[in-house]
């Protein structure tokens, strides 16, 4: 907690990666989905397409901004749960839900990866 005494070492959160972060969780998993209906695959894809696409944007979604990535991940899915939820996922909420926890763990999980990395440098 920052009493006003000690600086704040934390780095601003970019607005920029928070919309980094919506858009590509917003176009992987609909790119995932729309592979996965074109196909006719089972809906035990279903729910693997809407794992692995937040997962690969929350991990580009770390790496694009490169502190505080967990965050900026986080943050884009959220904002995109409705959008998900509305438009991709045609109603099926907990779908939406899902992709959203898994784009804040992609983020949160390369985050940890960088700052161990970047601290033994």
């Amino acid at each position: 907690m920052n009493d006003g005494n000690t600086p704040n070492t934390r780095p601003p959160l970019r607005w920029l990666g928070v919309l980094f972060a919506l858009a590509a969780n917003m176009f992987l998993v609909t790119l995932a989905n729309m592979l996965v209906v074109n196909l006719q695959l089972s809906g035990y894809f279903e729910i693997l397409a809407t794992l692995v696409g937040p997962f690969l944007a929350g991990i580009a979604t770390a790496l694009y901004v490169g502190q505080r990535g967990g965050i900026h991940a986080f943050l884009g899915a959220l904002i995109s749960v409705p959008l998900m939820a509305a438009y991709v996922f045609n109603g099926v909420w907990q779908f939406a839900v899902f992709a959203g926890a898994f784009c804040a763990l992609g983020g949160a999980l390369t985050e940890r990866y960088l700052r161990r990395h970047n601290s033994r440098n």
